[in-house]
């Protein structure tokens, strides 16, 4: 989202409070040895001018049943400015832990990635590419052109902002130049457009068929040069309709073009599911927004014959409160209307974690998932105000520090795919070397004469059956904690235990990294796995003794 337009949102998430969003619903490549260090009841309300002002209520807690197959996540570690408040504790909503899930037919289009890990740099921003590598992400989404020779080795999502242009001539060779210009950097995929269900992405007003005409005139130009390169519809912002029509329902919007046809000019579907105050399981039959709203959206496309498309979560998150940094926004200038969704860092973090289970388990249908935002806590007050929301979805502070929602980002398990070329689209006999890593986080005494085990990963080939082993190779080097494996090599299904030594261990968050490599066909393959070592100071007898002899 643009900057300036995060401000306008209040009104839209006020007005999803207003309708009760607990009412029912209706019916890597390698890695080399670093040497960057990692551094609700329903709100009473009034519209006001198409802003919805509300007193948030408390919101009650709903009732689930447990299910042992969504494991509960011990909180260890989301958009924006600040002073001390000791007024307001924010309450997040139960865990909901019962699943209850639609049955939807189709089949995704296996040649595009399933899942993804992702994350938004800001615009005009060059931060330290170290913040985005440390992540353990695959893929990253960017807006301007000088960023895209930032990240060489990840995957790039570029967001191309569209405006209607009387003269379709001047947009296609607009479009053109543009796709030119960045397919040359090596983008990925090309987002068309941005939440154009709201007025402040596509004015005088919101327009399905009018995005949609136009959607299919970018996708077009695209792959006349660029055929290889995935377009992405512009991400529906969830949201309800407003009298004024300065906001459409996404649901309504997003039915709206595929009956202009949008069906046949896009790769992907692009969505913004943010899970407001609820859990990431919360039922989206039972609850009207939360980040399970996406499954609502695959069963129109579904309902279109669209199942070979899949979905891209191109933004998705959570709020975090800024009191927890002593900053006071509740009624503040770019807060207000957003105080019902903020949550504890804790918290947030807890429910990213779990999104992206939640979608590899559930969401066979799902692509890259982009969480929102790295660093938008790092503008000046002068670009972007203290309590602009945008700044408290924000992974690192305003001098870059990762919070705990960076952390348990960085270490949440995830299987990565690997890089598709346009030759591997076209036919499916590749191999792809996978893995599916245990969260390896943890936490020793630095300087302590110990061997710790942080966690462990499976080696997968979700490709062909074929025999196959893999070289796992620890990554060593200068701030890396010593690393070794339960395993030298490894085949399909083969689960491989992390180890590192703490002797030597200074204070401090430190990064732990593998490579697992293996040759097929005469082509070297490559994944990595990494996870996340807090150092504490030394406390016990032993450890002290061993830190003064170092």
């Amino acid at each position: 989202m643009h900057l300036y337009h995060r401000f306008v949102l209040a009104g839209l998430i006020s007005a999803i409070a207003l309708l009760g969003n607990l009412a029912a619903a209706r019916a890597q490549d390698e890695i080399s040895t670093p040497t960057l260090t990692p551094a609700p009841a329903t709100p009473s309300g009034d519209i006001i001018n198409g802003t919805v002002v509300i007193t948030p209520t408390e919101t009650p807690t709903p009732t689930f049943t447990y299910d042992p197959k969504l494991p509960t996540v011990t909180p260890t570690r989301t958009p924006l400015f600040g002073v001390p408040t000791a007024t307001h504790t924010p309450t997040p909503a139960a865990v909901p832990t019962h699943i209850v899930m639609p049955v939807i037919e189709g089949t995704p289009d296996p040649s595009l990635p399933h899942l993804g890990y992702g994350i938004h740099v800001g615009p005009h921003t060059r931060i330290d590419p170290a913040l985005v590598y440390n992540l353990n992400v695959d893929w990253v989404k960017l807006y301007d052109v000088p960023q895209l020779d930032d990240y060489p080795g990840l995957r790039v999502l570029y967001r191309m902002d569209i405006d209607p242009m009387p003269n379709l001539d001047a947009f296609r060779a607009e479009i053109i130049h543009r796709t030119q210009e960045v397919t040359a950097k090596g983008v990925d995929a090309i987002e068309v457009g941005n939440e154009p269900n709201l007025i402040i992405e596509w004015a005088p007003k919101p327009n399905p068929e009018e995005f949609t005409r136009y959607l299919c005139e970018a996708y077009r130009a695209i792959k006349s040069v660029a055929p290889g390169v995935i377009v992405v519809s512009g991400g529906l912002a969830p949201a309800p309709s407003l009298p004024d029509g300065s906001a459409i329902n996404d649901l309504e919007f997003a039915q709206r073009m595929l009956d202009a046809g949008a069906g046949r000019c896009f790769d992907v579907f692009g969505y913004h599911p943010y899970g407001f105050n609820l859990p990431p399981e919360a039922s989206p039959y039972e609850y009207e927004y939360g980040f399970r709203r996406a499954e609502r959206v695959r069963k129109l496309l579904v309902g279109y014959g669209l199942g070979s498309k899949s979905i891209w979560m191109t933004e998705f998150g959570w709020l975090y409160a800024p009191s927890e940094e002593g900053v006071d926004c509740n009624g503040k200038p770019g807060f207000t209307g957003f105080e019902w969704i903020q949550l504890p860092k804790a918290t947030v973090a807890e429910y990213v974690v779990r999104a992206i289970r939640y979608a590899d388990v559930h969401w066979p249908w799902a692509g890259p998932m982009f969480l929102w935002n790295l660093d938008w806590q790092m503008y000046g007050e002068d670009y972007l105000p203290l309590c602009n929301q945008m700044r408290w979805f924000g992974l690192v502070d305003r001098n870059g520090n990762p919070n705990i929602i960076y952390q348990r980002y960085a270490a949440a398990p995830r299987r990565f795919n690997p890089r598709l070329t346009s030759a591997a689209r076209a036919s499916l006999s590749e191999v792809t070397l996978t893995t599916w890593t245990e969260d390896m986080t943890e936490i020793v005494e630095a300087y302590c004469p110990a061997e710790v085990r942080i966690g462990s990963f499976t080696v997968v080939n979700d490709g062909p059956d074929i025999g196959f082993e893999a070289v796992i190779e620890p990554v060593q080097g200068p701030g890396i904690p010593v690393t070794h494996t339960s395993r030298h090599t490894a085949t399909h299904n083969d689960e491989v235990e992390v180890y590192i030594q703490t002797n030597t261990l200074k204070p401090g968050l430190h990064l732990v990294a593998i490579n697992i490599v293996m040759f097929y066909d005469g082509r070297r393959m490559s994944t990595n796995v990494r996870g996340w070592v807090l150092a504490q100071p030394p406390t016990s007898p032993e450890c002290v003794a061993n830190a003064a002899g170092q």
